[in-house]
């Protein structure tokens, strides 16, 4: 049965805090778990809000990991980080940024900074 990661366990496996969970989350990704790309915002929130990690780090840490386990949206996951990590935008919004990126959505919103950065992203 395919595993799914949620982001305590993802958490745990990055922070290492706790060693029994940590070991418990880096098995189930060496069995070929998946992450969401949902999972990886709420990571993103806690490791930046919580334990007040450096956008940079952050995005580092979960491209890693993306190369460790499975994601469905990989391309767009890795050029969100890749949006987070060079701006002040949040993590959600690069997620649709990264979207139109990769697939050439639209993204319907009033919100003026996303408009700007929607702009600055190619199709």
């Amino acid at each position: 049965m395919e595993s799914l990661l949620d982001a305590n366990a993802v958490l745990r496996y990055l922070l290492g805090d706790n060693q029994e969970q940590a070991e418990a989350a880096a098995k189930a990704i060496a069995g070929g778990a998946e992450v969401t790309v949902e999972v990886l915002a709420e990571c993103v929130y806690v490791l930046a809000g919580v334990y007040h990690v450096p956008r940079s780090r952050i995005a580092e840490s979960l491209g890693i990991l993306l190369d460790e386990v499975t994601c469905r949206r990989k391309n767009v996951a890795a050029a969100a980080l890749g949006l987070y990590s060079g701006s002040s935008f949040d993590f959600v919004d690069c997620v649709l940024a990264a979207e139109r990126q990769e697939l050439g959505r639209d993204v319907v919103t009033f919100d003026k900074r996303l408009i700007g950065l929607l702009g600055r992203v190619e199709r």
